[in-house]
């Protein structure tokens, strides 16, 4: 939550958000994955590695919260604390920002990339997508990658791309609601609860 106010700042979410106030970013990564992101080229326009892009995921619930809610990540914060910042394809695609996305984790040896829109729905499964489920089993044996798949928006979203944020319980959403009471632009704030574990 203590970043709102850098994208406040820095009008939006880039892949070099400077530092302002005493606010300094924290990982919420695998450290190792983070590395590897600034290495994995991107095959697609307009190219650059994945570390070029705003990654978004396509669904709540990402194994990545998980392991963040079971303890798996270095990260001095909880899932409760992570907020949701949440954009629309339409709308990214509307603002002419250049995207690509992924049918899986953009860092699986078996990702295919694309920019094509009319693409989409051939690559991001949607019933993955809805389903509480993500685990691996034999009748999905890749529907953990397949949930971890990517929307990457290059070099910076916009705040006013930002069309609702997403807190785990009310006293999180009045704190984010008053760290935003002086901007000019206030996307609503609401209780996702079910985007929790």
């Amino acid at each position: 939550m203590s970043r709102i106010w850098q994208v406040l700042c820095g009008r939006g979410l880039s892949i070099a958000t400077p530092r302002h106030h005493n606010y300094s970013p924290r990982s919420i990564a695998y450290g190792n994955l983070k590395q590897r992101r600034t290495q994995r080229e991107v095959p697609v326009p307009p190219w650059g590695v994945l570390a070029d892009y705003v990654p978004f995921y396509f669904a709540p619930c990402s194994p990545m919260l998980y392991a963040i809610h079971k303890g798996f990540v270095r990260s001095s914060l909880s899932q409760e604390e992570i907020i949701y910042l949440v954009t629309s394809v339409e709308k990214v695609a509307q603002a002419g920002k250049a995207f690509v996305f992924t049918d899986r984790h953009p860092l699986s040896t078996s990702a295919r990339f694309s920019n094509d829109l009319n693409k989409l729905d051939q690559y991001v499964d949607q019933d993955v997508m809805r389903s509480r489920y993500w685990y691996d089993c034999p009748q999905f044996p890749d529907r953990r990658s397949r949930r971890q798949a990517e929307f990457l928006v290059h070099c910076q979203v916009e705040w006013s791309l930002i069309e609702q944020i997403g807190v785990f319980d009310r006293t999180r959403m009045v704190q984010v609601s008053q760290i935003l009471q002086h901007a000019t632009y206030r996307p609503p704030v609401l209780v996702e609860r079910d985007w929790y574990y």
